[in-house]
């Protein structure tokens, strides 16, 4: 059974134990194996078992949520390559509110499973959850540095962790050993389910070194210190902030070791800010059967106001667009700098004539740029990409787009310059690039802590929570004063 469930799936409570055990299991326990965080006291949310209502999930997302530091949640739509869902109304406001107000101000931290539909052709853009700007999509890779197969790509996957996965079934390596409920320990614990705990763990321990950290100093966190595991595999580029992206590794691997040390040193990041920019679309504009369309906004990024971003975090593209065949659909954005981010792809088993209704699309692939400039949205009918889609022997049309809005998160840095002028475009667009990414590689990977930097100091505990199916027992070794149940039912 895949690891990362719906809503509406009955699952065995072993589910949350393993997620837990590879965050929180007690060093020096004999039994199984030890936490990545084993300080952490950790407890759980029953949630899934059973029907799950929008007000069920947003009690999930703030509960005690100013005692609560991070929340693990390795759950979310189906992923069988045909499923469109995410938080509903009260699901997004919780999810918002524990960010901006959750941990006494300083926001709490939701790391999500990005999801295993991969062998379903399922792409992350689909999923509510992962487009959230308050979440940390994570996935998945393999021990030789390449993606999982039952991994997911889009632009809003922020890093990889290393976790029980193949590129061939049959070839799985025992690199996760954690407890399980009802049969003592498990070796092989797969699916990005897996793979988020192990970021929760390393997030523990950022927290335990500063405490002080906000959601977003932890998201930049991540976006400065994470590594490329693999730099020959296609598809790594590097955007106008300087940082290198990948829509099957986000920023890349996490690195434990680094993200504690910059820690230490961090300097809290700026306010956030919001711009939004809307394209009136009277008429609607008709995307030809197999063809594709480019919108265009130009913006000045709220220049001028208490409002302007220089200096992008995420961008989100708000869309709404009618289709013969949703699965046939795929939506690119290019940002002013040329950074291409693929929203959602095709899904060859999504028959659904639902198009998308005022359906939030994310990136963190232009993370660093200046969004001043022309934005353009490219929208494609992929046509018989979906396997079984009737269409009209005489159709002409494949789609039509009725709203294009684009909504920027990011900060005002005094005195920055354009990252969008054509010199600079052309020494990082060039066929330089793979160079440039081989160099930071090499440096990155120099750049390792040593046994004289600066230790970890802080006596804080990270607590969190496992938002998937509780278990009913204590982890192996968790009945000290640092563990706590904290909702079982």
């Amino acid at each position: 059974m895949s690891c990362h469930f719906s809503k509406h799936t009955i699952v065995f409570h072993r589910h949350g134990t393993q997620c837990a055990g590879e965050v929180a299991m007690e060093a020096n326990n004999s039994f199984c194996g030890v936490g990545i965080a084993y300080n952490a006291r950790i407890g759980g949310i029953r949630l899934l078992n059973g029907f799950v209502t929008d007000a069920m999930e947003a009690t999930a997302f703030t509960y005690n949520n100013d005692y609560i530091d991070i929340y693990n949640c390795c759950w979310g739509p189906t992923d069988n390559g045909k499923t469109l869902g995410g938080p509903k109304k009260l699901g997004r406001k919780a999810l918002k509110f524990g960010a901006r107000k959750g941990r006494k101000g300083k926001g709490n931290i939701f790391v999500w499973a990005a999801g295993n539909g991969g062998f379903f052709n399922d792409h992350c853009g689909a999923d509510g959850f992962v487009n959230s700007i308050y979440t940390i999509p994570i996935g998945a890779i393999t021990h030789e540095g390449l993606p999982a197969n039952y991994g997911e790509p889009c632009p809003g996957l922020m890093a990889v962790t290393l976790t029980g996965a193949a590129r061939q079934i049959l070839n799985d390596l025992p690199l996760v050993t954690v407890t399980n409920s009802a049969k003592g320990c498990d070796s092989h614990f797969r699916g990005t389910s897996s793979a988020a705990p192990m970021a929760t763990g390393v997030l523990a321990l950022v927290l335990e070194a500063n405490p002080d950290l906000s959601w977003r100093d932890v998201q930049h966190l991540i976006a400065k210190t994470a590594k490329i595991p693999n730099p020959s595999l296609p598809g790594w580029h590097i955007n106008g902030g300087g940082y290198h992206v990948h829509h099957r590794y986000g920023f890349g691997l996490i690195d434990a070791a680094l993200m504690v040390q910059q820690a230490l040193l961090w300097t809290p990041v700026k306010p956030q800010r919001m711009c939004s920019e809307e394209l009136p679309l009277k008429p609607v504009i008709i995307v030809p059967a197999g063809n594709s369309v480019n919108l265009h906004i130009t913006t000045d990024a709220c220049e001028g106001t208490a409002r302007a971003i220089n200096t992008l975090e995420h961008v989100q593209a708000v869309v709404s667009i009618t289709s013969i065949c949703r699965g046939d659909l795929s939506v690119d954005l290019i940002s002013p700098f040329g950074t291409k981010s693929q929203l959602l792809g095709t899904r060859m088993f999504d028959m659904s004539r639902a198009g998308l209704s005022k359906w939030t699309l994310m990136s963190v692939h232009s993370w660093g740029e200046n969004p001043y400039g022309t934005w353009t949205l490219k929208v494609s009918d992929n046509k018989d990409t979906v396997f079984g889609c009737r269409r009209p022997d005489n159709g002409a049309k494949g789609a039509t787009v009725l709203q294009f809005k684009l909504v920027f998160w990011g900060t005002y840095e005094s005195g920055k310059g354009s990252t969008t002028n054509w010199t600079w475009k052309k020494s990082l667009q060039n066929n330089a690039v793979k160079q440039l990414i081989k160099d930071q590689y090499i440096l990155e990977n120099k750049a390792r802590v040593g046994v004289n930097d600066i230790p970890l100091v802080s006596k804080h505990k990270a607590k969190m929570v496992v938002d998937n199916p509780a278990n009913r027992k204590w982890l192996a070794g968790k009945g000290s004063m640092n563990s706590k149940i904290l909702n079982e039912e």
